[in-house]
């Protein structure tokens, strides 16, 4: 960015999905021990609220660092019509292999929108319960942990 304003936009965006906390690479007793009720094996849902934050110079000519239509409309085809009413393990592939946890499900919706194309997107915040929240903002040299398994070993 050149020496202009940056501003910063939040937007929140809902949406209802069932998942199961459940992993092949453990045992049946290990992913009940680990995952507790969230390994129900007929799943759970959850309301999740996404909170959206990107960035940019103010336009102008418009006074905005982006149209608030072209980021819902983004935000619709990349999150909601992909995860709302969804079974997140069955119906998204990116959780086919992957454990469907509120943390996954933060890091696949900003790789999602990250290419959004009208300003930086900053982080996500995903909230799964009123305790429970997640926020991701890529990765940044400074604050990302190295990536390990659940037994503690590097991935």
């Amino acid at each position: 960015m050149s020496g202009a304003l940056k501003v910063e936009l939040g937007r929140r965006y809902r949406f209802a999905a069932s998942h199961r906390l459940h992993t092949a690479r453990l045992s049946e007793q290990a992913n009940s021990r680990i995952f507790g009720k969230c390994n129900n094996p007929y799943g759970h849902g959850h309301n999740y609220v996404v909170e959206v934050s990107v960035s940019g110079e103010i336009d102008p000519a418009t006074g905005m660092i982006a149209n608030l239509a072209d980021l819902d409309a983004f935000v619709e085809r990349e999150v909601i019509e992909p995860f709302d009413h969804k079974s997140l393990n069955e119906d998204v592939r990116a959780f086919r292999d992957k454990v469907p946890t509120t943390e996954n499900l933060c890091i696949e919706i900003f790789e999602r929108l990250r290419k959004f194309p009208k300003a930086k997107l900053e982080r996500i915040r995903v909230e799964e319960t009123g305790k429970n929240s997640f926020e991701y903002g890529g990765n940044n040299v400074t604050g990302d942990r190295e990536a390990v398994n659940l037994e503690g070993k590097r991935m």
